[in-house]
């Protein structure tokens, strides 16, 4: 198994808490890091276990977050202008205003050789060592893997009724006064993979949607549709789940 090994320690004394977006920028001149030698910046602690050359390149820490299946990833990504190749020794730090609503304990990394926002493009690291005292998650990454996106994301066992945590609302009030005026399903956010169909009373269908956001706002066509009630069927997940109920449409007289 992996695991981090003793000199990773030195790292954090290095971890700082800078503000979202602040950059590392390194010239075409380039910057050399021997082997072995503990390298941090904004919260991301690395040591190479080969001599590790980068040029022409920019790290920057944002706000980001991927949209995982279950859950979503902690609110800090770390993005390279390019995509590198990293050997050795890895850690990520957070705060605690960042987890996203994930438990530290839980936490495991998860990298993208590609610019992504896409978790089907995240490869997890399911055996990552997690210091939630210290609000720390790290590697030691035997083989080269190529770096190009890096965050964290929960780990945490599934609940014992999947979906259970989509709750729909059953009315909605489109008048524009900003409170009640969309069809809101809440936590659907954390499945982007849903289809949306909603029906009148004579069964036609009167919106869908793939990808489901919370927009539908009792229009059909462009035209409102009348006071009533309204079916609906949320497939989750390509059928792994199927929410449906009605939704009553109440507009002021």
């Amino acid at each position: 198994m992996m695991k981090i090994i003793a000199s990773l320690a030195i790292g954090f004394l290095l971890l700082t808490t800078a503000v979202s977006k602040a950059q590392l920028k390194v010239n075409s001149e380039g910057l050399f890091i021997q082997n072995g030698t503990v390298f941090s910046t904004e919260g991301l602690t690395l040591v190479p276990t080969n001599d590790w050359f980068l040029n022409n390149l920019t790290v920057s820490k944002q706000p980001n977050v991927v949209i995982f299946p279950k859950f979503n990833s902690i609110q800090r990504m770390y993005r390279f202008s390019r995509a590198v190749s990293f050997e050795g020794e890895l850690a990520l730090g957070y705060e605690d205003v960042e987890l996203n609503g994930n438990e530290g304990k839980n936490l495991v990394l998860t990298y993208s050789p590609i610019t992504s926002n896409n978790a089907k493009d995240f490869i997890q690291v399911n055996e990552s060592v997690v210091n939630p005292e210290q609000r720390y998650i790290g590697q030691l990454f035997a083989k080269a893997i190529l770096l190009s996106d890096l965050t964290a994301v929960s780990m945490a066992a599934s609940v014992a009724k999947p979906y259970a945590d989509l709750e729909a609302n059953n009315m909605i009030t489109p008048n524009g006064d900003g409170k009640n005026d969309t069809w809101i399903v809440k936590n659907i956010q954390l499945y982007p993979n849903n289809e949306l169909r909603i029906f009148d009373r004579e069964g036609r269908v009167v919106f869908t949607m793939i990808g489901y956001d919370n927009s539908w706002d009792g229009m059909f066509n462009g035209i409102p549709l009348q006071e009533d009630t309204y079916y609906y069927i949320l497939t989750i997940d390509s059928g792994k789940s199927k929410k449906t109920g009605f939704i009553s449409i109440v507009r002021d007289k």
